[in-house]
């Protein structure tokens, strides 16, 4: 089942980024042109005829404006969990991770932070508190890299899954082990740091 959900989700990653990229903003006002955009809907039922994915929804957006939206399938395998609504929220989970790390090449580029940065002085309240072991040696680039030796923790006062709840990014990861610097490890607390 895993593989399956694996697999979908990288189906539906990519048909959103083909959807994302098909849509040309103008660069001016007087370049106006009409923006061509694809039949999402036909687009996610597509998808979830060509079997690999359980459910599909989609959205294209120009200038800040929905102007296509679409959904097929269902919620869980086998058609259980009923239709999903185009207007459905869903979390794109670890697909952030890309987002987040581009956002920090970005700073590094504007000369905001460096990738040697320590974590220890970044964020002060992960050494005082405690939260990760060996802060004040992990840099921006362990994070990035999953090679900091910060291994996933869970805070049991914070529940992950109720989206009704903001938690700032220091809320979420607890007394963190630590493996060796420098080693992958692949840990969302890399990137909920880095966030």
């Amino acid at each position: 089942m895993f593989s399956r959900q694996l697999t979908a989700a990288r189906v539906v990653s990519a048909a959103c980024a083909a959807l994302a990229l098909s849509v040309s903003t103008p660069a001016t006002a007087a370049t106006l042109a009409p923006v061509m955009v694809g039949d999402v809907q036909a687009a996610m039922e597509a998808l979830v005829k060509s079997g690999k994915v359980v459910g599909a929804i989609g959205e294209v957006y120009v200038d800040g404006k929905r102007v296509a939206k679409g959904s097929a399938g269902s919620r869980l395998l086998d058609g259980k969990g009923g239709k999903i609504p185009s207007t459905d929220r869903y979390r794109i989970a670890s697909q952030t991770k890309q987002m987040t790390a581009t956002v920090i090449m970005q700073f590094v580029q504007a000369g905001k932070l460096k990738l040697d940065d320590k974590l220890g002085k970044l964020l002060p309240e992960v050494a005082k508190k405690g939260l990760v072991k060996g802060a004040d040696e992990v840099t921006v680039q362990n994070l990035v890299q999953h090679t900091s030796g910060i291994l996933d923790a869970e805070n049991p006062d914070v529940d992950v899954f109720d989206t009704t709840v903001t938690h700032r990014p220091m809320d979420l990861p607890a007394v963190t082990g630590t493996g060796t610097i420098g080693t992958v490890a692949y840990a969302n607390t890399n990137h909920i740091l880095l966030a």
